[in-house]
């Protein structure tokens, strides 16, 4: 989903009408007659945004994908997406690979406790971690990131934000994979999953590939040793390696409006990471890299994807080149502010700005500029709050839409069926998620993908 700022909605006032308020000649008239005191910040809730202090001001924390660097034309990603906490209806047929995860650590080269040496570590896992250059024809652009091979046929987990355009969430059409060794190899897009920002591809010029051995992401602790390794800058820098901390667990971070479950690290990562591995100290991947806090006077917050909640994800993308099974309404739309709503005399909500003709929102009639103001009964404002109404649900379950119509003043209810998010267009397919546009205040930036 899409979101620029808030347009004005223009709309007569209707009695009766939640939030409708006497009408002002200006909106600046109407701020200055109902500005109130702020009150004190709530403490984040789990999902929400995180909010940094600083001296002179309050900035958001604005966290962005790590990759890919762009040459050209902007050529990237941003994941259109909803939460990724959605449940996921299925699993992967038994005939397909699948994402092996070890269950104990092995720390073959050192018998400690303590795990392998920072040298072993990197002749161990290097030669498991590609580069990855996409091109669009289209935007006569590329993207360049880092990817994990898994096995030795060469299939490679990576970020789906490496491999797709940011603008029209279209796959690359050229992929080129360029080895430890500095071999280039082609490759094809086996599927990508834009809401937990993972895709697969497939080497296919041959060769044997050294895979790389997946750890328990569930049982590393915060205050051990991490290493990552990836391509930061692009291929002339591939395979570099950076060493910290595992930071926390389970760090519920908002990227694009996108609420991802992530493990934190100090270990460097940079634009380039994206789809490079985060690794354990016995030389185990743990991690897909994928984000970094992108405010230039923070450093050491960086981000992955932990391997348990990967797998799922990964394996299903085998199988059947998407991730079956994710409910999806099927609308874009953006979150009407308080301010905008009883100016223009409408009740607060989620104004849809598009409704895939596939879904069965359409075919019950729900239109662009509509407002949804509740859901199965539960008042919401925010597309956020849908979401949270949508996450225990799976495609075939009903879920009643209360709607405002602008055009009539009429408030009505609607039950739809939820989609089976990959059966729906690719433009609003995952629907229920928004787009923060750049700007600056305080020092601080709200970023899209770098």
């Amino acid at each position: 989903m899409r979101e620029g700022q808030a347009p004005r909605v223009q709309a007569e006032q209707a009695d009766g009408v939640p939030g409708a308020q006497n009408n002002f000649s200006t909106y600046e008239e109407w701020q200055r007659q109902n500005q109130k005191p702020k009150k004190k910040p709530k403490k984040a809730k789990k999902g929400s945004r995180i909010v940094l202090r600083v001296v002179g001001g309050v900035v958001a924390a604005c966290f962005v994908f790590a990759g890919g660097i762009f040459a050209g034309s902007l050529f990237g990603a941003q994941g259109n997406a909803a939460p990724a906490s959605s449940s996921i209806d299925g699993s992967a047929p038994a005939d397909t690979p699948k994402l092996t995860i070890s269950q104990a650590a092995s720390s073959t080269g050192s018998a400690s406790d303590e795990g392998l040496t920072g040298e072993e570590i990197y002749e161990k896992v290097s030669p498991s971690v590609v580069s990855i250059v996409a091109s669009s024809l289209a935007t006569q652009g590329q993207a360049s990131g880092s990817g994990v091979i898994m096995t030795e046929e060469g299939l490679i987990i990576t970020n789906a934000h490496v491999i797709t355009d940011e603008n029209t969430n279209l796959p690359a059409d050229k992929v080129t994979v360029v080895t430890n060794d500095g071999q280039q190899h082609t490759a094809k897009i086996v599927g990508y999953d834009h809401q937990t920002d993972l895709a697969v591809l497939q080497i296919t010029d041959g060769g044997t590939f050294t895979p790389a051995e997946f750890g328990d992401s569930s049982q590393i602790k915060a205050g051990e040793k991490a290493y990552a390794i990836g391509s930061p800058g692009g291929v002339q820098l591939a395979n570099s390696i950076t060493t910290g901390s595992i930071s926390a667990i389970s760090r519920d971070i908002t990227i694009d409006d996108r609420v991802m479950t992530l493990i934190q690290t100090d270990a460097s990562i940079n634009p380039g990471n994206s789809g490079g591995a985060l690794i354990n100290k016995y030389g185990q991947v743990i991690g897909i890299t994928s984000a970094k806090l992108g405010i230039s006077y923070y450093e050491g917050l960086g981000f992955a994807i932990p391997i348990d909640s990967a797998k799922d994800v990964v394996d299903q993308i085998i199988a059947y080149g998407h991730v079956k099974g994710r409910p999806a309404i099927g609308v874009t739309g953006y979150n009407l502010s308080k301010q905008s709503a009883e100016y223009n005399g409408v009740p607060q909500g989620v104004v849809v700005t598009e409704v895939d003709e596939r879904s069965d929102a359409a075919a019950k009639g729900l239109q662009p500029k509509d407002i949804i103001i509740g859901v199965n009964g539960k008042e919401i404002t925010t597309m956020d709050e849908i979401n949270e109404q949508k996450e225990n649900s799976k495609a075939g379950d009903k879920m009643t839409l209360r709607v405002y119509r602008i055009e009539t003043g009429k408030t009505f209810d609607i039950e739809i069926t939820l989609a089976d998010q990959a059966d729906l267009s690719s433009s609003s397919a995952p629907a229920q998620q928004q787009r923060q546009i750049p700007q600056q205040g305080n020092g601080g930036y709200y970023f899209q993908l770098p």
